[in-house]
């Protein structure tokens, strides 16, 4: 039993002298924030970049050492277009995964250019005055009964006859108060229920009409936008070495393509000694 424990204490040992001795990669703490950084605009200039044949889903990056950058980015492509007669047309391509419905929804609204006030600002005006109005009776409301309720407390446990006079009649004026609110409000319920119902009879304001989105006569190069993208905006990554790389993980349906840049080459890039298509020419590109 005393080898045995002897055994583990001396395994348990080498496991911590090992532990301690593990290899971090140096200035991990703002490769990491530089790799967030990275993450975050790569996002918004692929989001405002593919707006016609493609669209951003999802971005994520991630710092693998000793490799460098992998930033996984998620494609759909629009499934509402417009013919040249400015019709919707549909589209689907592929299956649709869970994480593309947010996206999807978001570019649903954009794509309809849904209108959350469907009627005039003008048409509303008197029904907003209206119910402000009835919020400030409906406080009043309160205000009354809780006083009433406060008298006829004090009704109940007054001893005095002379004070209980005086306490009844304040409830009964209290009452008349309370009664001459209610009638107001129960006419102003009408009359905003007579608004609501002209406005279901009343057609909503015309929507401007959708601008009709005509396809290019060339279609959009993914391939350069993102190493435009690269180029502008990988040297945010400051702190990784030159012969460390910056991975792109695009997805897109059921098809993956990567493209491995070496810093380098993308800081070369950056500073115009290298065109962004030699960029891409240089960068490792391969089906997943």
């Amino acid at each position: 039993m005393k080898t045995i424990i002897a055994s583990l204490t001396a395994s348990l040992t080498l496991l911590t002298i090992s532990l301690s001795y593990a290899k971090e990669p140096d200035d991990l703490a703002a490769i990491l924030k530089e790799t967030q950084v990275t993450e975050k605009i790569l996002e918004g200039a692929l989001r405002e970049e593919l707006r016609r044949d493609t669209r951003v889903t999802s971005v994520a990056a991630e710092f693998i050492a000793p490799q460098g950058v992998v930033v996984a980015i998620s494609l759909n492509t629009p499934w509402l277009r417009y013919d040249e007669r400015g019709e919707p047309s549909f589209e689907f391509h592929g299956n649709i995964t869970l994480p593309e419905i947010p996206a999807m929804v978001t570019n649903i609204l954009q794509d309809l250019q849904l209108n959350a006030a469907p009627y005039e600002p003008e048409a509303l005006e008197d029904l907003r005055e209206l119910r402000e109005e009835q919020r400030d009776l409906r406080t009043e409301q309160r205000e009354f009964r809780s006083e009433l309720r406060a008298k006829r407390r004090a009704l109940v446990r007054e001893r005095d006859d002379s004070d209980k006079r005086q306490l009844e009649e304040e409830i009964s004026r209290v009452e008349r108060e309370l009664a001459l609110i209610d009638q107001q409000y129960d006419a102003l319920s009408a009359e905003i229920e007579g608004q609501y119902a002209a406005l279901r009879a009343q057609p909503p304001a015309p929507k401007p009409a959708p601008e009709p989105t005509r396809p290019s006569k060339e279609p959009e190069d993914v391939n350069i936008i993102l190493a435009q993208a690269v180029c502008d905006y990988g040297p945010t990554l400051k702190s990784l070495d030159s012969d460390q790389y910056l991975t792109l993980a695009v997805r897109q349906g059921r098809d993956s393509r990567y493209y491995s840049f070496e810093m380098d080459d993308v800081r070369s890039c950056s500073r115009n000694n290298m065109s962004v298509e030699r960029l891409l020419e240089n960068a490792y590109q391969y089906e997943g």
